[in-house]
């Protein structure tokens, strides 16, 4: 019983499985592993999404000749895991990982699920403009939940009509006013750059200050527009 008892090396080793490597002199640099576990750790906790574009952004100078770089790179991801994930990573079988393909099949298949995918879609397609939201804020936040969903499959046009779909009607009328008539018969290249550039100048006529007011509501808007129309003047250059 007690030597049975004892651990034993069987059954024991990383998800990784061995890799054929032709360099003899291999070997992860510590600054390699410490710039990777500084930059990119993932704890495994809802609202961090990005880890893999992040991952590939702080290893893609990370090389050693004789080396493909998706060797480097399977061997560093462990080290970008931390917690929830740490454990996730430490129970996959021995020997269950082969590739760096198949390492980001089984990661976002636990971490980025159809499920989530569903949820961020609907994210971007049931979009509304919040009551308190001024122009730039909705935009932002809109952006935010497209960035976070990079496989949404929309096309630009569809992008740029849920956005103005969304919007309250005052800002609507506002970006009217800003396309010089009606925004949705400019092609979807200059509606892009009509937002983006009225967005970038929002700090010029923000409308927080008439947030709530809504017996001002019609004169807040004939002055936004206003204020807006010499605003973009010089923009409308750029595009029309």
């Amino acid at each position: 019983m007690e030597e049975l008892c004892q651990p034993t090396m069987n059954g024991r080793g990383g998800p990784i499985a061995p890799v054929n490597i032709q360099a003899t002199d291999f070997e992860l640099k510590n600054h390699m592993i410490q710039q990777v576990q500084q930059s990119c750790q993932y704890h495994g906790l809802p609202g961090d999404d990005k880890h893999i574009d992040k991952f590939l952004t702080v290893t893609q100078s990370m090389k050693q000749n004789g080396v493909p770089h998706d060797v480097v790179r399977l061997c560093l991801f462990s080290y970008s895991l931390t917690h929830h994930a740490t454990v996730w990573f430490d129970h996959l079988p021995k020997n269950y990982i082969h590739s760096w393909e198949e390492m980001v099949t089984k990661f976002l298949s636990k971490y980025f699920p159809p499920s989530m995918v569903t949820k961020l879609r609907n994210d971007i397609s049931n979009f509304r403009q919040l009551p308190d939201e001024s122009l730039f804020e909705a935009w932002e936040r809109y952006k935010l939940s497209i960035d976070r969903c990079p496989n949404h499959n929309m096309l630009p046009v569809t992008q740029i009509d849920t956005f103005y779909n969304g919007l309250t009607l005052r800002h609507q009328d506002i970006i009217n006013a800003a396309a010089g008539g009606t925004f949705m018969k400019r092609r979807p290249e200059e509606c892009y750059d009509l937002i983006k550039n009225i967005t970038a100048h929002h700090n010029d006529w923000d409308t927080s200050a008439q947030r709530g007011e809504s017996s001002k509501s019609i004169t807040s808007s004939s002055l936004e527009i206003s204020a807006l129309s010499q605003q973009i003047a010089e923009m409308k250059k750029n595009f029309l």
